[in-house]
């Protein structure tokens, strides 16, 4: 079953070594972030910044936020794009999460899947944009 983000209402339910940043646009909790033109913004598939933090909360332009290195973030899904334990998840062309394909930034994988098959836990590490082997 192929992993699908429904909907981009995320909770960040944990992060490894925080680090305080300044948003250049307007971010959800769990959005993937990347530098462009030397400012903090979201990235997406068919974005040039490559993602390399997780929002830690949601913010607006301007705003100090924390983010992570590596965060642990729960998604909606459905129970049929909940996806299987061990998944490689990709950004989007909208930055939600998915099932990694080609030519797309894998930034983790999916590490649970909640009991009524409506969430899934993400271990999410966008500085480490291949994380997977070649696929077979």
């Amino acid at each position: 079953m192929a992993f699908a983000e429904t909907a981009q209402d995320r909770r960040v339910l944990s992060g490894a070594c925080p680090v305080t940043i300044t948003l250049s646009e307007d971010c959800k909790a769990g959005d993937c972030l990347g530098i462009s033109s030397g400012t903090w913004v979201v990235s997406a598939h068919t974005s040039a910044e490559e993602p390399v933090l997780v929002a830690g909360t949601a913010g607006i332009s301007g705003q100090k936020i924390t983010a992570y290195p590596v965060a642990i973030v729960e998604c909606i899904t459905t129970s049929s794009n909940v996806g299987t334990l061990g998944e490689v998840v990709a950004l989007s062309d909208t930055g939600t999460y998915k099932n990694a394909a080609s030519n797309q930034p894998d930034v983790g994988y999916v590490a649970s899947v909640g009991s009524d098959s409506l969430t899934a836990i993400l271990v999410v590490y966008p500085g480490v944009v291949n994380v997977d082997t070649p696929r077979t």
